[in-house]
């Protein structure tokens, strides 16, 4: 029998192939639900063994327990087709992260959600491509199920009248033809072993089925140069953006069912939803691309670079670092990343110019860019960051910066604030930094994209405990726990890090542990309907967010230090109240709020400043730590700086890095640090010359 405590939790669905010949995908909806954990959802899972009649058995078994509040999965197209009216009978809401029939959604009443782009969208992609490449000749082969056909037929309807196309049930090819394998990813990769040698430069593109690491596991060497279409963003990331957005429903709103969930679970998605529930597209083709099969690297105890923490910093940098043809391992860090309870708020202004630069570089590479921004669960509310008297010059010059860094700001005066935010109380201060390119990402999905990034580039995710020792020697590299070697470490361990560090902790800079915590307040009607930016105070410390639709994510700075690994996720009532307190003067409407949950985490906080550069006295580490709770702004900016230090790693024999000093540690912007450093790429985003001391390098 249930506990009450479990009777009290919502209960989500999770329908997939868990196991048979599909269960590769599967796991995908583990992951996902790992990484939301925290969320008060029960979860459970019904194994359709990715098979169409499987899917509408288990979607019966859903609605007869009667005890569910929506569903999520059912990748298996033609299953989910027999199971959307089983639950639009019982109005239960239904999210589909990858089932990609066209016309899925028809009669769904609105009770079903999908995150993908549907397969016609892919066969416009794949011909597209064709296209690009000069083909004038498509051979489609199929192998022989359902999906397949469909495929093959989406394309044929594609690709005509502009190619000539052939439909094959067997591997034979027209010379000079592009060749689009169709089918299931064990079926397709049989289809590819059948192959006969073929012209090594033959043009072959897989469906997205075998956008999955097995599928180059069972094509063997015959998956050299093959591409494969794919959703735009990878798989992973969406499946993860569907969890998320039920947790961040339910978690809010256990008692919501039907319609009002649908509605609640749209303002959790960074992905815009048409009436229908289907993605907003732009031209055909839209959502999907083609690249290269991402092949399994080759298990290997010796790598270029490992990368030690497994936060946002950390997984930016492992993808940095595979990208750039390095061989690179990621290893957890601390085993309770401050990035999985972060607020997530992304800007590009800091009043501190090194900060600042980093915001703007990661702008440019990652937060700026819509397409690539959303499938990071990034959501573009416009970011104000408030400041008191005397701020007024800082903010003009900190302005003056993201514009020619070609982003968009201004500086309101704080008349200009309080009647276009009328929710922000403007006493004591005199105006805002207004980025209308700014907001928050949702933490899993943008974690989850970026670990997607690393896996395709060919890196190593290591599983098992966190990392607790590392050993530089300047003639051998590093050494991590003993067990694995690199010829150079990036520790990106957040809370971890000076346990690992140890007596190579730089002089004159502290590091401690800090609490983080945050609540999550209903907004309700009286509060008005007006959009509502992310925020931050810099008279107050507090800072505040939209979550979803209908609630505003706040927190402030808690003086609780030396904060070990915490187990509790959520504030008591009075600490609920403190927080109402503390940031009532400047959003008064919180201070009567309903508090719909909250969260208690640690983060590390390093002084004078955030370390990135090379540590002294551990051959070839460098260290990237200490963002105290810019994280996710930062990450795509630090990350670049540290894949390339990482890079220049020093040979045996070479000469070993400098003692730290305020030019190397802690973002000091003076213009002799600036000058004495080499650098890969300026504080302002643009390329810097290098000197001849390699060593030496700006930080923060």
């Amino acid at each position: 029998m249930r506990t009450r405590e479990v009777r009290r939790r919502p209960r989500v669905a999770v329908v997939g192939p868990f196991s048979g010949p599909r269960a590769a995908w599967g796991e995908l909806l583990s992951g996902a639900v790992d990484s939301v954990r925290r969320a008060p959802v029960e979860w459970e899972f019904f194994d359709d063994r990715g098979d169409a009649e499987q899917g509408g058995v288990r979607a019966c078994e859903v609605v007869t327990d009667g005890g569910f509040a929506a569903v999520v999965g059912h990748f298996n197209s033609l299953g989910a087709r027999d199971a959307l009216p089983v639950y639009r009978e019982h109005r239960l809401p239904v999210l589909l992260p990858l089932a990609t029939a066209p016309g899925l959604l028809d009669g769904s009443d609105g009770l079903a959600l999908r995150l993908c782009s549907d397969d016609a969208g892919q066969a416009a992609a794949v011909v597209a491509a064709c296209r690009e490449q000069g083909y004038e000749c498509l051979d489609v082969v199929h192998d022989g199920t359902g999906y397949g056909l469909r495929l093959a037929g989406l394309l044929r309807e594609a690709a005509e009248p502009e190619l000539s196309v052939g439909v094959h049930a067997e591997w034979r090819t027209t010379p000079g033809a592009a060749i689009a394998l169709c089918g299931v990813h064990h079926g397709a990769a049989a289809l590819l072993r059948s192959r006969a040698p073929v012209d090594p430069g033959q043009w072959i593109v897989a469906t997205d089925d075998c956008d999955i690491p097995e599928f180059a596991e069972l094509a063997g060497a015959a998956v050299e140069g093959v591409r494969v279409a794919r959703l735009t963003g990878g798989p992973a990331a969406r499946v993860v953006a569907a969890c998320a957005a039920l947790a961040g429903a339910l978690g809010k709103h256990p008692e919501r069912r039907g319609e009002r969930l649908v509605e609640t679970v749209r303002g959790e998605l960074a992905c815009a939803l048409d009436v229908r529930g289907e993605p907003v597209n732009g031209s055909p083709g839209a959502g999907w691309e083609v690249l290269p099969v991402a092949v399994p690297p080759t298990p290997r105890d010796s790598f270029d670079v490992a990368v030690v923490g497994a936060g946002v910093v950390g997984r930016a940098t492992a993808a940095e670092v595979a990208e750039r043809g390095r061989s690179v391992a990621l290893l957890d860090g601390a085993g309770d990343a401050a990035s999985t309870v972060s607020g997530a708020l992304v800007r590009a202004y800091e009043a501190d110019t090194a900060e600042r630069a980093r915001g703007i570089r990661s702008f440019q590479l990652l937060w700026g860019r819509e397409e690539r921004a959303a499938t990071h669960g990034f959501r573009r509310t416009g970011s104000l960051v408030l400041f008191g008297p005397g701020g007024r010059a800082a903010a003009d010059e900190g302005v003056s910066d993201l514009v020619a860094g070609g982003l968009a700001a201004e500086v309101l005066d704080i008349d200009d604030v309080t009647r276009r935010w009328p929710l922000i109380e403007g006493e004591g201060l005199e105006g805002a930094v207004w980025e209308p390119g700014g907001g928050y990402a949702v933490a899993a999905v943008a974690l989850a994209a970026m670990t997607d990034r690393a896996r395709r580039a060919g890196a190593h995710i290591v599983p098992g405990p966190a990392a607790r020792t590392l050993a530089g020697d300047a003639g051998s590299g590093v050494v991590v726990d003993g067990r694995l070697h690199a010829a150079a470490a990036v520790l990106a361990a957040g809370c971890g890090t000076p346990e690992l560090l140890g007596e190579h902790w730089p002089a004159g800079h502290t590091a401690r542990t800090k609490r983080i915590q945050y609540v999550i307040f209903e907004r309700s009607a009286g509060t008005g309907s007006a959009p509502f930016p992310a925020l931050v105070d810099l008279t107050t410390g507090m800072w505040a967010r939209p979550d979803g639709l209908d609630a505003v994510l706040a927190g402030f700075p808690v003086e609780e230090w030396d904060v070990p690994p915490a187990a509790d996720t959520a504030l008591t009532a009075d600490q609920v109240d403190l927080l109402r307190e503390r940031v009532g003067p400047r959003l008064p409407f919180l201070t009567a709020a309903r508090a719909l949950t909250s969260v208690r985490g640690r983060d590390l906080y390093v002084s004078p400043a955030a370390l990135l550069g090379p540590v002294p006295g551990l051959p070839h580490t460098v260290v990237a730590a200490g963002w105290s709770g810019s994280g996710f702004k930062s990450a795509p900016a630090a990350a670049e700086a540290a894949a390339e230090l990482a890079a220049r790693a020093r040979p045996a024999g070479g000469p070993p890095a400098r003692a730290w000093t305020d030019a190397t540690i802690g973002g000091r912007s003076d213009a002799a640090a600036m000058a004495h450093a080499d650098t890969v790429s300026d504080d302002r985003g643009g390329s810097a010359k290098g000197t001849e001391d390699p060593e030496t390098l700006p930080a923060g």
